[in-house]
This record gives structure tokens, C-alpha cells and sequence, in this order.
């Protein structure tokens, strides 16, 4: 079997069904239509489906034989962005878009189980065909794992993907160890006291004080973290004040970290606390600080991904296949990889001569749809290999 070939031959329906999700993209948990389209075509395939986490499918697809459990996974929401791509496919849906190829993650994972249904009496064991929620809010694969979706059977190996806009197209990325970093959000409430703008010494400012904590947290990159094990505080939002000539009261901030080891992940609360407890008392102010630990670090496994490399070079060959530095951005497979051997791969979308140069979640972008055969063919290749 040749899988590029395989993939090939279902790329018009692959394309066209990738081309309407762009246009009816779903904010996360709401992937309604999205859902159901998917498991419309899961069951013209003869795959049976179950319905996890709200708006999730597994598909789940058994060979010929028993053997291992392969789980294969796509996620299927959209962003809060207004699209301005230009394409007659653009989003339907006001202030939605899929700017970050989820799209083509569903229509990729459906192709392949398009060719992988209609050749399941050679194959020896079981593929889940996850289709997730919410992996923009990180809440999606907790969903689809505590519904059970690595178990009865379990999951023996999971394996899944990612468009990128800064890999040109015809490139992979397959590489062990920690890849992505994680990613945790938090609020801060400082309170002040409110007083007159002609009287400040008759308040407390407690915008002073919070641009004394978005300083001193900066510090903490640099002074308190290990180096050697790079980490993000970033400080998103920050909302303060009410009237021009008034001494606000109240600051809110929002932000998310990022981290790549449990250590350095799980003393960033403590970090950050340090800093604002010692600031608002110095300052005068009051706080509240809140903190939620939401996406894991993404650690590929050597064996899997030693296994997926093998066959993904059959398909593209082994010098299209890259290592680059850690990704700091975060990825919620992670919580796939954190309960069976997994691992994560991305796949080249830019193509200047295609305008496809902009980076995700950009209202502007665009991924070179080139890519699709190849991401088809992986997953059709993978299975194969290690069912075989």
C-alpha cells in the first residue's frame, strides 16, 4: 500500500468538506454542526460513534483481528475572530473563524478514516478516530479522556497534529522529549481606595500599585527562575479607573504562563504571590489572586515517536522531517500523552507564492491546502505500521 497514493485519491472530498468547516467555524464547546458533520460521515464509513464531552466523537473502527489500540486525534473548534482572508469560503458566522487550521485538522482525520475504513479487513487491531472540543480553553481532551475515550479497549499509542504557518510547506516536525510548554491562567484583584484626582493622598491608587506588580513580575524570568529552564509570565489584560479625573480603586489582571517542566510550572503560584502580596503591601492596596492550572507540558514519548518518524518518512521522506527549538506555545494533547505513549507532530502550511505567511490566530490567515495529502497520508501510513 502506498498512503500518499491512498490519500490522493479521497483529496477532492478531503478538500471540499475542509473548505466547509472554514466557512461554519464553532467557538469551543459549541461545536455543534461541526460534530455532527463528523459523525454523519463516521457512519457512511460504517464506523460507530460515541458522543463524549458535550461535543465530542470517537470513532471507533475495529480490523480483521484483535490486536493493538492506535487512537488517532483532531480538534474541531474555531476562535472569537473576525476573518479577513478575502476567501469566497470565509466564515459565515460573525466574529468565528478557524485561524488555526482546526479545519484542516477534522477534515485530515476524516480522510483518513475514509481510507482506513474501506480497508479494515487487513487490518489487525482497533483505531480510535478522536474528534475533540475546546482545545483553545484546554478543556477538550480532559473531556474526551474522562469519557473514556483511551480506554475499553485502551489505547496502546496516540498520535496527532498540527498545521503551522512558520513551516514551509512539504516539512514536518517529529522530535522526542519536551516539545510544547505548558499553558496556565490566572486573575489579580488589586484594591485600592477611590478618591478625588485633586486629593490622591486621600486614596490608595491602585493603578500605581499594579504597575509596580507588572514590573516586579518580570523578575522573575530573570532573577528567580532557573534560566536553563525557560518560562512566560504574561500579563494579558488589564483593566482600571473609571473617570479621567478620578483615583481608581480597583485593578483586574489577567494572564497566562507558560513552562516546559513540572518544577518551574508548579512554583510560578507561589512566585507570583510572592511578588504581589510584597507589592500591595508596600503600596498600601489589597488582593486576590487566582490561580488555575489548565494545560500540561506536551512530552513527546522516544518510542512513539521513534515508530511515527519511520513511517511518516515513507510518506514524505526522512529530510523533509525537522527538529526545531521547544515550542513555547501550548497544546492540550498533552493530556493524551500524559496517560499512553504519544506523539505530536506538526505540519508546514507556509507558502509565500499562496499569501500563506501569517501566523495563527491571525484574522488574516491562511494555510496552504497542499498540506492536506500529507497530513492524511501520516495517519494512514501510522496505522498501517503499527497495526501491521
Amino acid at each position: 500500500m502506498n498512503a500518499l497514493d491512498e490519500a490522493k485519491k479521497v483529496n477532492d472530498w478531503v478538500f471540499a468538506i475542509r473548505r466547509e468547516f472554514h466557512a461554519d467555524p464553532e467557538k469551543s464547546m459549541e461545536e455543534f454542526r461541526t460534530s455532527a458533520r463528523v459523525a454523519e460521515e463516521l457512519g457512511k464509513m460504517g464506523i460507530p460513534i460515541r458522543r463524549l464531552g458535550r461535543t465530542g466523537v470517537l470513532g471507533t473502527l475495529e480490523g480483521a483481528s484483535p490486536g493493538k489500540v492506535l487512537a488517532l486525534r483532531a480538534d474541531m473548534d474555531a476562535l472569537s475572530i473576525q476573518e479577513q482572508t478575502g476567501f469566497d469560503y470565509s466564515s459565515k458566522n460573525p466574529g468565528v473563524m478557524h485561524a488555526c487550521g482546526h479545519d484542516f485538522h477534522t477534515a485530515i482525520l476524516l480522510g483518513a478514516a475514509k481510507v482506513l475504513s474501506g480497508m479494515k479487513d487487513q487490518l489487525k487491531g482497533t483505531i480510535k478516530f478522536i474528534f475533540q472540543p475546546s482545545e483553545e480553553t484546554a478543556m477538550g481532551a480532559k473531556l474526551m479522556v474522562e469519557g473514556g475515550a483511551l480506554e475499553n479497549p485502551k489505547v496502546d499509542m496516540a498520535f496527532g497534529l498540527h498545521v503551522i504557518a512558520d513551516l514551509p510547506i512539504g516539512k514536518v516536525v517529529l522530535q522526542d522529549g519536551g516539545f510544547m510548554a505548558s499553558g496556565d491562567n490566572w486573575e489579580c484583584a488589586i484594591k485600592g481606595v477611590t478618591a478625588h484626582g485633586s486629593s490622591p493622598w486621600q486614596g490608595v491608587d491602585a493603578i500605581v500599585c499594579a504597575s509596580a506588580i507588572v514590573q516586579g513580575l518580570q523578575t522573575l524570568m530573570s532573577r528567580v527562575n532557573d534560566a536553563r529552564d525557560p518560562i512566560v509570565v504574561n500579563i494579558g489584560t488589564i483593566h482600571g479607573g473609571d473617570r479621567f479625573n478620578i483615583i481608581p480603586g480597583k485593578v483586574e489582571m489577567t494572564g497566562m504562563n507558560r513552562a516546559f517542566s513540572v518544577t518551574a510550572r508548579e512554583s510560578m503560584p507561589t512566585w507570583m504571590e510572592e511578588v504581589i502580596k510584597g507589592t500591595c503591601a508596600a503600596y498600601r492596596c489589597q488582593y486576590e489572586f487566582t490561580y488555575h492550572f489548565s494545560c500540561a507540558p506536551l512530552v513527546n514519548d522516544a518510542w512513539a515517536t521513534s515508530l511515527v518518524k519511520s513511517s511518516v518518512a515513507k510518506v514524505i521522506g526522512a529530510g523533509n522531517i525537522l527538529q526545531i527549538p521547544r515550542i513555547m506555545g501550548s497544546e492540550d494533547f498533552s493530556e493524551y500523552a500524559m496517560k499512553v505513549p504519544s506523539t505530536f507532530m506538526v505540519l508546514g502550511v507556509r507558502n509565500s507564492a499562496k499569501d500563506c505567511v501569517y501566523s495563527q490566530h491571525s484574522e488574516h490567515y491562511k494555510a496552504d491546502e497542499d498540506c492536506l495529502p500529507t497530513g492524511v497520508a501520516s495517519f494512514i501510513q501510522v496505522a498501517a505500521d503499527f497495526l501491521s
